[in-house]
């Protein structure tokens, strides 16, 4: 570790961490030496790593004899660094892929989700919100009998308008507020007192739902952090935590890359990190594994615009081999498709022939082609009960494919089933998933220690060039440096 540090240009650090022109207590690349060694030793604490300099052996050598830090200049110095991680890390991953330790071919991707820190409770919902909006609404409208319905800002201008009116009355008329049992109000205090109330809570609700943004919740102490049910609890049954989803890109066994994302779902962020990796090196990526959790159109499509080969596992990869899919006649997979008429055969031999194409988009803005087929023979099908399990009010079967998914979904199926793709498959429950047990197991990392997105990330990419130091330094003492991928044994 110590070598490793010596010989990485950390100029930069030294800009940022001087202050104000005065010689810092230990020189910057003495203290990231500190840093990284501490969290290897699962210290995470700014007090602890003080003590540990104090009283620990190993860290006096690393200071090599400097005045001791105290947790002041250890917290400080640690967040003057967060800005660049980014440039650290990928310091330390461009000399393993000189060492030949990594070659950024394939990407191993896997997410994981860790409590953030901030209150359980202090929980703010959206759809609770949009419905109190929504009756705070009426309740004004009906109050000023208006029929029309208004644009929010239309209506906090009337209120506003209203309160302010009332205001001035109350001033022209020198009138005195009381409060307290046995105090009588007067009718331009109440209403005073109700368009304030109004106004505050108009403000409140706007407020909450900008912070949410797309999000459908967020923690009052941590405005980064959303609700998400995690795999550990600590009242077991299953309560929602404040949490972040921590996504992992792996390749030869290091980490070389990490983010945050305020979105629990895996589906959504794989875009975005992937764009973070192809910004930060330029070896071209060759292929993308991931798990189900992945599997979307428009991740398909995104590498595919980005010629990266898709390895990701269908969702209903596992459930088709079961006997239960297989006789499920409702299936399209289970029906015959003639190509050339453009229709597909059902278990009663009647064709679902082609109706229409629809448009589907998502919240997200992102648009979708289904080519409707519908069969118009299934009022007297004595197979209709099994056949059409959503009812409908026609009573007829209809069938949607999405063909551009459909043709993703064959051609990754058909890349992870190969003797290649299992070898792929492998690597990725091994190392991706190896590293989120490694930071919970090993490492001790179950709950962030710090708030807001930009330094939970910077402190997950501290953690991580940490792990990648102790990896090569473990190499390099059994003699066994090299590019490792796992291979099936029979």
């Amino acid at each position: 570790m110590h070598n490793i540090i010596e010989e990485m240009n950390l100029s930069f650090l030294t800009s940022a961490y001087f202050h104000k022109g005065r010689k810092p207590v230990v020189e910057p690349r003495t203290m990231l030496k500190v840093l990284v060694f501490a969290y290897l030793n699962r210290k995470y604490s700014a007090r602890d790593i003080e003590d540990a300099c104090r009283y620990d052996l190993r860290f006096r050598w690393l200071l090599n004899n400097s005045k001791t830090p105290d947790h002041v200049t250890i917290n400080r110095f640690r967040n003057k660094i967060y800005p660049f991680m980014d440039e650290i890390s990928k310091q330390l991953i461009d000399l393993l892929i000189e060492q030949g330790e990594v070659d950024l071919k394939s990407i191993y991707i896997d997410g994981t989700k860790i409590e953030a820190n901030a209150n359980r409770y202090t929980f703010v919902w959206k759809k609770s919100i949009i419905k109190y909006q929504k009756r705070l609404i009426e309740k004004i409208l009906e109050y000023f009998n208006i029929n029309d319905e208004l644009s929010k800002g239309d209506l906090k201008k009337l209120v506003l308008k209203e309160f302010n009116n009332v205001r001035n009355i109350c001033k022209s008329k020198d009138i005195v507020f009381v409060y307290g049992q046995g105090k009588r109000k007067t009718e331009e205090q109440k209403r005073y007192e109700l368009f304030e109330e109004w106004l505050n809570k108009l403000d409140t609700y706007e407020k909450h739902l900008e912070i949410m943004g797309e999000r459908n919740s967020y923690s009052k102490t941590d405005h980064d952090a959303t609700f998400m049910r995690l795999k550990d609890d600590h009242m077991k049954n299953g309560q929602l935590k404040p949490a972040y989803n921590i996504q992992c890109a792996t390749n030869g066994g290091y980490v070389v890359g990490i983010e945050g994302f305020s979105n629990p779902a895996d589906m959504k962020t794989l875009p975005t990190f992937v764009n973070s990796l192809l910004e930060k090196y330029d070896i071209k990526i060759d292929r993308v594994v991931a798990d189900s959790g992945y599997e979307s159109e428009e991740n398909y499509l995104y590498l595919k615009q980005n010629q990266i080969e898709a390895f990701i596992k269908p969702s209903n990869y596992e459930l088709k081999k079961t006997r239960k899919y297989k006789k499920d006649i409702s299936k399209k997979e289970n029906m015959t498709y003639c190509k050339a008429g453009d229709y597909y055969i059902c278990h009663n031999n009647k064709k679902l022939k082609f109706e229409k194409i629809i448009y589907r988009k998502n919240k997200y803005g992102f648009k979708s082609e289904s080519r409707v087929y519908l069969c118009k023979d299934c009022l007297n099908c004595r197979y209709s009960h099994d056949c059409i399990k959503f009812k409908n009010k026609s009573g007829l079967k209809r069938i949607y494919v999405v063909e551009r998914f459909e043709n993703f979904r064959k051609e990754s199926e058909e890349n992870i089933t190969t003797k290649e793709g299992i070898t792929e498959r492998l690597n990725r429950s091994i190392q991706a998933e190896g590293i989120f047990s490694y930071i919970k197991s090993g490492m001790r990392y179950f709950r962030f220690r710090h708030r807001s997105m930009e330094k939970i990330v910077a402190e997950m990419k501290l953690l991580s060039f940490a792990i990648n130091i102790k990896k090569l330094s473990n190499k390099m003492k059994s003699n066994k440096l090299g590019f490792v991928k796992y291979k099936e044994t029979i």
